[in-house]
């Protein structure tokens, strides 16, 4: 049951991750082609996407270092409401590592790909210039990783940490598409995946 449920609910999330810059794109073009485009749906360049693996495994790393060093952010990182917590209750079986493979490839890092790379960097660094722009979106995107302390407490300290590290991820990712993967997305996804991939898995068993 909780892997239809997932299912159903990647979905759900990708239509409203996407609904949202649709939405946006048909209110100034009043139509539907182009849209794809809109959003960095095409092809990168391939060094690009190498860079974008690199990037992951020197990312990731230090990531869960700090984790393992912080029982706090363990704890808050593993708990019943995150990712991992939900994976840890279904138990290890083949189920709960496709689960792990859906949640790191697509239901987080395809669908913020999409809404924060994909059109708030893009719509920001048209505003505001790429600097402006893709540290503003990166600051979004560390922010909304608060989340993971909901109904818990923490420290300011520990907050800061929370939202800064994501956010130079996120930072990193508006770069590789931007000013290396000729505007697309993929690269992104590519770390962002990736580097949820072996998070997740790591502590899985931790």
């Amino acid at each position: 049951m909780l892997f239809v449920n997932e299912i159903i609910s990647t979905i759900l999330q990708i239509l409203v991750f996407t609904a949202i810059p649709f939405v946006v794109y048909l209110i100034g073009n009043r139509r539907a082609k182009g849209f794809f485009d809109y959003i960095g749906l095409r092809k990168p360049e391939t060094r690009t996407m190498i860079y974008a693996a690199l990037c992951a495994v020197a990312f990731v790393l230090p990531a869960l270092l700090l984790v393992f060093l912080s029982p706090n952010i363990l704890e808050a990182a593993t708990a019943p409401n995150t990712v991992i917590g939900q994976l840890r209750a279904n138990g290890l079986s083949a189920a709960t590592f496709i689960l792990l493979i859906l949640k790191a490839w697509i239901q987080t890092a395809l669908t913020e790909e999409i809404l924060f790379r994909g059109f708030a960097a893009k719509r920001l660094i048209g505003w505001l210039g790429f600097t402006a722009g893709n540290l503003l979106q990166a600051l979004l995107f560390g922010a909304v990783h608060l989340l993971i302390f909901a109904g818990q407490e923490f420290s300011f300290a520990l907050a800061i940490g929370v939202v800064l590290y994501p956010a130079l991820g996120g930072w990193i990712m508006g770069y590789l598409n931007e000013r290396v993967g000729n505007g697309s997305i993929f690269p992104g996804w590519l770390m962002h995946g990736l580097t949820n991939l072996i998070a997740y898995s790591v502590l899985l068993f931790a």
